[in-house]
Formats: structure tokens, C-alpha cells, sequence
């Protein structure tokens, strides 16, 4: 499944047992490295507040694990007066792997080796040679070092890479032009438009979106500069550390809300700078440009961020 859905194999999962861990705790490790824990209660149900909850309901404090968020661990007596009242319920089998799942993804890029990258180029090159040829190797326009590093940073924004054919298509076309693998990676995403609107719409098929106030917007790309080869943002300070906190703030309203694909939408030029400077704060916050969204796409604003020197402000819609 894992495969399907982001394009590269992961490796061999193992389980084992550590009597270091509390009773019915869990740690996920990548290279014997601990980056995700949480803990499940057996024989108990996952219960979390969708947003319409109409009567509270007693059980074990706790924090779902992907999202951070509040939740309760109930009796399965419970289960289905918990369902009645609104609460989404879970059963601690499929929260574990939902964040196996999910951690596997926000670190898909540290798992995708040269070696990797050689097997899906070779698998590739058996149904079109010529364009495999123009773009990577010897002949090509890339080296296989470049492409994995591409490959990474789309893996890293939770991007899929099953389409190969699309991106070493972009790549075949602009690569003469720049060998910077920052610029081709955002190139590359255009091509994926379909692939990115696909993954952040909703059953509705509405694309949940916090926006910027339309003069802070301009403000952001107004500050935007180049430093070996790479824009970044040259907000003053003050302004970055209210942009981080008033984006946490209205991603969590749109968590709330039980907008879980809610993405944060911006100019291109802006798109790579905040993303960046969004990874350490809001790792679970994607940073989509306007043209990656396909057109005719219905978008649904949950959010304006908006920064001034003199009244700073935010507006939940």
C-alpha cells in the first residue's frame, strides 16, 4: 500500500520488545534512531472530538498520536455511544499503524537511497528508453545524484514519486536551463499538479486553504531574496515569529474543524522560503502554491494570516 501511494518500497519493518519502555508504550525507530512514540491501550477504543460532538463523554485523557491531538481512550462498552455522539473511534490496532503510516511518509525521503533511485530508473528505462536516456546518465542531463535529491524533496513536502514518466519529463525540459536542485524540485511539483490537488482534496472535493491577507502577501514576496542561488525570506524577525505562530494557530482551528488536508496557499515564489522555514515549527502543515492546484478546483478559505507592524491579527472564516 505504502508503495502505491508514494512510489518507492520501504524497507524490512521489525518488531521486537523492549523492557525499557512503560507497559504499553511504543517507539518507532528508523536506523535504531527513536523519531516517533506513543502508547495504546488494549482492548479499548480511540475516541476524538470530529468537531460535532453533542454530549462529552468520560474516559482516559491522551493525545493522538499523528496530529497531536486531544482524545480519549473508552471502554469498548462505550463505543457506541461515542459514535452516536459524534466522536470518531478508533480501535488501537489501526492507531498504531495509521502512525506507522504516517511516520513512514515524513521520513520517506531519508529512506530513499542512490540505490533505490537506480531501480526505479532501471525499471523505467524498459518502457521508454529515449526519455530515461535524455535526462539521467552518462548522456543525460542529470546525474542520478540530482534526481534523488529531487525525488527527496518531494518525498520530504509528502509528495508521491510513483509518477517517474511526468517528472523526468519536467526535468528533461528545464534542466538545461538550471542544475539547481531547489528550482527543479518546484518545477517538478507544477508538473505534479494533479497528483497534489488529488492528495489535498477533500471527500467533497474542496481543497481546505489558510491564505495570506493579500498586503502581507506582497510584503513576503517583496522581501524575498537570493542567497547562494537560493530565495529565502528577509522578513525581520519579529514578523517570521508571528507568521509561525499565527499559521500554527489557524492550523489548529482548521484541525478543529476536522479539516485534516488543510494546506497552507501562497504565490510560487514564496512557496520553497516558507516551507523551509515552516519544517521545524509546522512539519504537518503542507506549503502549496496556487498553480499546483489544478483549475476549476473549488477552494475553501479556513483561515487569513495576516501581519502588520502596528495591528497583527488573524481571521478564522
Amino acid at each position: 500500500q505504502f508503495a502505491q501511494q508514494m512510489g518507492i518500497v520501504i524497507p524490512l519493518v521489525r518488531l521486537r520488545d523492549d523492557l525499557n519502555l512503560e507497559p504499553n508504550a511504543y517507539e518507532i525507530r528508523l536506523s535504531d534512531i527513536p523519531v516517533a512514540k506513543g502508547r495504546l491501550e488494549p482492548d479499548m477504543f480511540l475516541a476524538m472530538d470530529s468537531g460535532v460532538v453533542q454530549q462529552k463523554i468520560d474516559g482516559i485523557k491522551t493525545t493522538e498520536p499523528v496530529y497531536g491531538l486531544p482524545a480519549l481512550w473508552i471502554q469498548a462498552s462505550k463505543k457506541e455511544t461515542a459514535e452516536l455522539n459524534g466522536y470518531t473511534v478508533i480501535d488501537p490496532e489501526s492507531v498504531f499503524i495509521t502512525h506507522l503510516s504516517e511516520t513512514l511518509k515524513r521520513h520517506a525521503d531519508e529512506m530513499l537511497t542512490r540505490e533505490d533511485v537506480q531501480l526505479l530508473i532501471d525499471r523505467l528505462r524498459k518502457n521508454q528508453p529515449s526519455l530515461v536516456g535524455e535526462v539521467v546518465g552518462t548522456e543525460g542531463e542529470i546525474s542520478a545524484g540530482v534526481l534523488q535529491r529531487v525525488l527527496r524533496n518531494l518525498l520530504r513536502s509528502g509528495i508521491p514519486v510513483r509518477e517517474l514518466t511526468a517528472i523526468l519529463e519536467a526535468l528533461a525540459e528545464n534542466a538545461p536551463k538550471t542544475k539547481n536542485v531547489t528550482t527543479l524540485t518546484e518545477i517538478v511539483r507544477k508538473s505534479l499538479s494533479r497528483t497534489i490537488t488529488e492528495l489535498y482534496r477533500d471527500a467533497k472535493g474542496k481543497i481546505a486553504a489558510i491564505t495570506f491577507d493579500p498586503a502581507f502577501e506582497h510584503q513576503l514576496t517583496s522581501s524575498l531574496r537570493q542567497e547562494n542561488g537560493e530565495l529565502t525570506l528577509g522578513a525581520p524577525a519579529e514578523t517570521a515569529i508571528e507568521l509561525n505562530r499565527k499559521a500554527a494557530a489557524a492550523w489548529k482551528s482548521a484541525m478543529d474543524q476536522g479539516r485534516d488536508k488543510a494546506v497552507l496557499l501562497c504565490d510560487a515564489r514564496l512557496r520553497a522560503p516558507l516551507a523551509q522555514m515552516l519544517a521545524r515549527s509546522l512539519p504537518m502543515l503542507p506549503v502549496v502554491a496556487y498553480d499546483e492546484i489544478v483549475l476549476g478546483t473549488e477552494v475553501q478559505s479556513v483561515g487569513t494570516i495576516s501581519v502588520a507592524s502596528n495591528e497583527m491579527s488573524i481571521r478564522s472564516e
